[in-house]
């Protein structure tokens, strides 16, 4: 199953690079590729005139699948830690029925039958 799985992101990322080349062709301007100008890229030394179409798409991308990565592992580590804590409060209950379990039923507990001369019928 996992080698299908493999294979299918195989084939997806091979298609998203024919799309992209494609793309990358279509879009020309008097010979030369239409750009794509970002806030703060700009200012950098090499893109004051932007950056290609398809370079926009992977930084896009890469930009989301990094997002996506933090996120996933913040609720990752959040879900452990929970983990961690329920786990240790299920080892106290667990311990203290236990001692409850072994403690003697014998030695601590005294009945008493207290009936007030009142309530007899």
């Amino acid at each position: 199953m996992k080698l299908l799985k493999y294979i299918f992101f195989i084939v997806v990322l091979i298609i998203s690079i024919i799309f992209i080349i494609k793309l990358n062709e279509l879009n020309l301007v008097d010979g030369l590729p239409i750009k794509i100008k970002f806030p703060y890229i700009v200012g950098l030394t090499g893109y004051e005139d932007g950056i290609k179409v398809w370079e926009a798409i992977i930084l896009t991308l890469s930009i989301g699948v990094f997002l996506g990565f933090a996120i996933a592992l913040y609720q990752i580590i959040t879900q452990k830690t929970e983990i961690i804590s329920l786990k240790s409060k299920a080892r106290r209950l667990r311990n203290e029925l236990d001692g409850l379990r072994n403690q003697s039923i014998d030695d601590d507990i005294e009945l008493e039958d207290n009936i007030d001369s009142d309530d007899k019928l």
